[in-house]
């Protein structure tokens, strides 16, 4: 324990004691590659566009499997205060759904996500 903290406690200090050095480029320059940079992006914004579609895709599925966990403490409920009521079996399907079924695809559309990114049709 005393030996990694001295390690990153060194390893702060030498961070801090040698900044890197920054150099500045000069307005001519940046007045030079202005027109190169703006056709670049012109090039990339399909594939940009295509990238942000596809993560904002995949971050609703995400958000609604992190939604669909809020299913367990429901059935639960049904479970037990709906027992007399004839719902403890909607309650179990709500309990393997909310604790079971969301969790794992929530993991797996989180792993999957860099697919999305790059625009891949993955349908989980």
């Amino acid at each position: 324990m005393k030996r990694s903290f001295l390690t990153v406690l060194v390893v702060a200090v030498a961070m801090t004691a040698f900044p890197p050095k920054v150099r500045a480029m000069d307005p001519i320059t940046m007045a030079i590659l202005a027109p190169v940079a703006v056709k670049v992006a012109e090039a990339a914004k399909p594939y940009v566009i295509r990238a942000a579609v596809g993560t904002g895709r995949g971050m609703l599925k995400i958000g609604k499997d992190a939604f669909e966990i809020l299913y367990l403490p429901y059935g639960l409920g049904e479970m037990t205060i709906g027992a007399p009521f004839k719902r403890f079996r909607r309650g179990l399907v709500h309990v393997v759904r909310g604790g079971v079924v969301a969790p794992t695809r929530l993991l797996l559309h989180i792993l999957i996500l860099p697919a999305y990114m790059i625009g891949a049709q993955v349908n989980i």
